[in-house]
């Protein structure tokens, strides 16, 4: 057998996704047991308690049913939170999997999706599965969308415009007045993906409110996840906002069950879990304090975002420092993968976690390059 020749050629050039690396791998790999990841995103308080208890619940009666596949009540509760309708709403299996269903959807071999060059790396890998061509636009030298630069490379080949907001890897956000100055440039058969997984976290008033814009714009489509504010990570669920139009033809690709009993029991009951949202946002803008200040402290150029994770530039290639805070047990993410390679994202924890990371940077960095 000759894969070669079975594969789709688009799919033999792709190149694996490689997520953060997880605590059991390092554990393995460095035989050391008191570690802490800061490298996903994830919420450093773990789940909603509410939603923990309502997962094992639905886990304990109903394991043996297949779960609704459109999400009826959650569509129904997402719609009077944002005074839509239902179907201003299609659920996925996280966020990746409403990323996948917009592929299949709607990119065709040869079309152009517009995105920046640093940024939420599914994008190019979504668009490239589809046979697409990413088309990447530098960020500015603040580490910023560049507004004007991704305007221009709009052609009547781009499909897509992705823009992540507020942006990961670097926690940077598009203004408001950029924002509006982007979506009347996209063309009305070109779609603008906003991607507001870190939404919840945000507290610049310039952010723009994209909800406000869909009833003028049916090409625009939010997202958003219960991954990080409600720390539903582990069970996979997140959602479109868009036209019903839009949503009825994305439904026609979604697989069967996309969302399971557990992570739509979890994700019902976490909306309504209004203190563990408050708990996790304090400690999030606190975080984000804590971390930059320190990073800056210590001579790096530091960027404390608008989302719950730090993005630093080292001013050195972090590969041996990454390889050096796993050593010290400590987990962030290195973004040479994504073509920065002196870059560092680490995800905000507890107050004593961000501590431990600081010391712990600080003795490998000087360790690696006498620096500090």
């Amino acid at each position: 057998m000759d894969v070669q020749k079975i594969a789709r050629p688009c799919i033999l050039v792709r190149k694996e996704y490689v997520p953060g690396k997880p605590v059991e791998e390092v554990q393995r790999e460095y035989g050391i047991t008191d570690i802490i990841k800061l490298a996903s995103n994830e919420n450093p308080l773990g789940a909603s308690p509410r939603a923990v208890e309502a997962m094992l619940r639905e886990i304990q009666k109903n394991t043996n049913f297949y779960p609704e596949s459109l999400c009826p009540r959650l569509t129904v509760k997402l719609a009077e939170k944002y005074n839509l309708t239902p179907e201003h709403f299609l659920i996925g299996n996280g966020e990746d999997g409403v990323l996948t269903i917009l592929g299949l959807t709607f990119i065709n071999p040869g079309d152009e999706c517009v995105m920046a060059r640093l940024t939420f790396p599914v994008y190019e890998s979504t668009v490239g599965k589809m046979d697409g061509t990413s088309i990447f636009v530098p960020l500015t030298a603040d580490y910023r969308h560049d507004i004007d630069g991704m305007i221009k490379t709009i052609t009547p080949k781009t499909k897509i415009v992705f823009l992540c907001n507020p942006n990961n890897p670097t926690g940077t956000i598009m203004r408001r007045d950029e924002f509006e100055r982007l979506i009347k440039a996209v063309p009305e058969n070109t779609l603008l993906i906003a991607d507001e997984a870190y939404y919840e976290f945000v507290d610049d008033q310039d952010f723009p409110q994209s909800l406000d814009y869909l009833e003028k714009h049916p090409n625009l489509i939010i997202l958003r996840t219960f991954s990080k504010i409600m720390g539903l990570a582990g069970v996979r669920i997140g959602y479109a906002i868009a036209h019903p139009d839009l949503i009825r033809v994305m439904l026609k690709t979604r697989e069967p069950f996309p969302v399971n009993r557990a992570a739509q029991a979890g994700a019902l009951a976490a909306m309504d879990d209004h203190d563990f949202v408050a708990r996790t946002c304090q400690i999030t803008a606190a975080g984000r304090m804590q971390l930059s200040e320190g990073l800056s402290q210590l001579g790096f150029k530091a960027f404390a975002g608008q989302a719950n994770f730090v993005f630093a530039d080292l001013g050195q290639p972090v590969a041996p420092v990454f390889e050096g805070l796993l050593r010290e047990g400590v987990i962030i993410r290195p973004l040479g993968p994504q073509g920065a390679p002196t870059c560092i994202r680490v995800s905000i924890g507890t107050p004593e976690q961000n501590e431990r990371f600081l010391r712990a940077i600080k003795k490998v960095f000087a360790a690696v390059y006498q620096a500090v």
